[in-house]
């Protein structure tokens, strides 16, 4: 990976992220009432991880092998611990695009959320080494609006995407804003003004 020395990957341990006040979280405040999300960008797990502790259902999906591989190793070590395996069996975990999943069937979702890669942002530092795994396997997501649209055409209440305070929205006008200290959700609720309108996500 680049930026790391050799012989020094990652790995996924869960045993490392509290929970204190997870309900307050802006994520799962974001998503609403307890239901069946889809993480369509599931990276290392930390944010899928996060709901299902929260007691949603999680189908969590990610399309790099090696990501997959990671996160897998993590969720089977965490179903192995009494302490976890409750938290470890809300999340199934698919190595799929989501975009496919979402073209190939017609299941029913709470909310799909989606955590693109951040855009850079002039002078900041070097990224934490776990996001630069992550975007060294899958790269910048320049299908990031495609999935939007993918998402916007599937059987889901609301669509929740994170982004950094710096960053303009995926999408056109948010029928509400969650912030936290480092960064926001833009919440779009099925029936809301923004996909009522079906304003079309213009292509980068």
């Amino acid at each position: 990976m680049a930026g790391g020395r050799p012989g020094h990957g990652a790995a996924v341990d869960f045993r490392r992220l509290s929970l204190r006040g997870i309900s307050s979280q802006a994520l799962v405040r974001a998503c609403g009432e307890r239901g069946r999300i889809l993480d369509a960008t599931a990276g290392l797990g930390g944010d899928a991880w996060i709901l299902a502790a929260a007691g949603f259902s999680v189908t969590a999906t990610e399309r790099s092998p090696l990501v997959c591989r990671v996160l897998r190793d993590g969720l089977d070590r965490a179903m192995s611990d009494p302490r976890l395996v409750q938290i470890a069996g809300r999340i199934e975990l698919r190595e799929a695009s989501a975009i496919d999943l979402l073209l190939a069937t017609n299941e029913e979702w709470l909310a799909i959320y989606l955590d693109p890669m951040y855009p850079p942002k002039p002078g900041s530092a070097l990224a934490p080494k776990p996001i630069r795994l992550v975007r060294d396997a899958v790269g910048d997501d320049h299908d990031s609006k495609s999935l939007f649209q993918s998402a916007a055409r599937a059987n889901c209440a609301r669509i929740i995407v994170k982004r950094p305070h710096h960053a303009e929205s995926l999408h056109p006008d948010p029928d509400f804003v969650i912030k936290s200290k480092l960064v926001r959700y833009d919440v779009y609720v099925r029936g809301g003004a923004s996909l009522r309108q079906g304003r079309s996500v213009p292509h980068t």
